[in-house]
């Protein structure tokens, strides 16, 4: 029997080995994959943004393949395989949690790139989250240092960006939600706009 948590890391780690892929081959052996999950989402009782959490893949790609995504003799990853390569590809041993509530805003970042952040949110698993925007070009395992779990994410997200952006640490040409910070800085925000600065 399929788990929801199992396919969104089947996916996750063909996305993420997608990324990884620097030959067209390889790439479209993972766009297979990718479309046996989504086309399996139904069957096994869920939707296909249950199995994909949101996050950006090659649709026009895996629309291809996906009428065709269950004659694919090829067995993929099994669920506890690829739930524990997710895992392993993300560092989560210095994560601080807070909140409570069923969205997260996170921010992580590189040991070898000490004081820049990724601040983010997700409605789901931010280990398979950030293991699915792992590319070639990463220099190391990426390290999530703050999850805030909240029924709010979205906002809190965009009040944490936007503070660290008025004080000038929005990293140029970064991407949208890359910031000179670090932990101890955006919990401070945090607590800033959750408890108004009181402890």
């Amino acid at each position: 029997m399929a788990t929801l948590a199992g396919q969104r890391a089947q996916f996750t780690w063909s996305l993420n080995q997608y990324n990884l892929a620097e030959d067209a081959e390889t790439r479209a052996k993972f766009v297979r994959r990718m479309a046996k999950y989504i086309a399996a989402a139904p069957a096994n009782g869920f939707t296909v943004d249950e199995v994909t959490q949101g996050q950006a893949y090659p649709a026009s790609e895996v629309d291809q393949y996906i009428n065709d995504a269950g004659t694919d003799e090829d067995p993929g990853i099994t669920e506890e395989q690829a739930i524990k390569r997710v895992e392993e590809a993300v560092d989560t041993t210095d994560v601080v949690r807070k909140g409570d509530g069923a969205g997260i805003v996170y921010a992580y970042g590189y040991r070898c790139c000490g004081g820049r952040l990724k601040v983010g949110s997700r409605e789901a698993n931010t280990v398979q989250r950030i293991a699915a925007q792992i590319g070639t070009s990463m220099p190391d395992r990426p390290v999530p240092l703050i999850e805030i779990k909240t029924e709010q994410c979205r906002a809190l997200e965009r009040a944490i960006q936007a503070t660290l952006e008025t004080r000038g640490r929005k990293i140029p040409d970064g991407g949208t939600e890359w910031f000179k910070a670090t932990r101890d800085e955006v919990l401070a925000i945090y607590q800033f706009i959750t408890q108004g600065g009181r402890s």
